[in-house]
């Protein structure tokens, strides 16, 4: 006879439980995909908050060349370079999402980018 009897509970933590209620202890695959999911979208958010940054920064030093060449030169390459950097980050999106959908891999063949909300 056993004194102490084995109690099994499962806990549940509230970091391990996202938006979607998806707890990684009863379907770890679908909290995997979700958390995919979230990582590229914030890195994404990042991205264009970055993008949008050097883009007026760049547009600011185009206005404030006062007629140097050599200073609207670098404000034109810097603008240019902001917006091939916002054309690849769109495209390494939509190539995870092509990845995705060729493979079958959940969490990027229906990648949506939750943009932040109050």
């Amino acid at each position: 006879m056993t004194l102490i009897q084995p109690i099994y509970a499962q806990i549940i933590n509230p970091v391990l439980t996202n938006k979607d209620n998806i707890n990684v202890s009863e379907n770890p695959t679908g909290y995997i995909n979700s958390a995919i999911q979230t990582i590229i979208s914030v890195l994404f958010v990042f991205g264009v908050i970055y993008f949008v940054y050097h883009f007026i920064l760049a547009g600011y030093h185009m206005i404030s060349s006062m007629g140097d060449p050599k200073k609207y030169e670098e404000a034109q390459h810097a603008l240019l370079y902001s917006l091939v950097g916002i054309v690849i980050i769109f495209s390494v999106l939509a190539l995870l999402k092509l990845v995705g959908y060729i493979f079958g891999i959940d969490g990027l063949g229906t990648l949506e980018i939750k943009w932040p909300t109050i």
